[in-house]
């Protein structure tokens, strides 16, 4: 085996092992609109930011598959940036959940 490459997997097997484990909701409420639901964009000012979260979490209350939504999120670490399930992000300056402010 001397001389042979190591075949590393390509982008399309890497974004298929990523998305296998994410459900397919093509009922959900936010179909089309996933720019609301982003983290907040370097340079973003906080209360765009804000505002557009807000209307996201509104798409949320409003989805029919809010539910399976949120239980997925909640399998999921680190989605306390962007809008998930109708969750808003932590917001600059605001304590983490289960972190105490100083």
């Amino acid at each position: 085996m001397k001389g042979q490459k190591r075949r590393e997997p390509g982008i399309v097997s890497l974004l298929a092992e990523v998305l296998q484990a994410v459900p397919a909701l093509p009922a959900a409420a936010c179909v089309g609109s996933a720019d609301l639901f982003d983290p907040r964009a370097n340079g973003e000012a906080v209360e765009d930011a804000t505002y557009r979260h807000n209307r996201a979490a509104a798409l949320c209350g409003q989805c029919p598959v809010l539910d399976a939504c949120r239980s997925w999120a909640d399998s999921q670490p680190d989605l306390d940036r962007a809008v998930i399930g109708g969750r808003l992000p932590d917001q600059p300056g605001r304590p983490r959940k289960g972190v105490r402010a100083a």
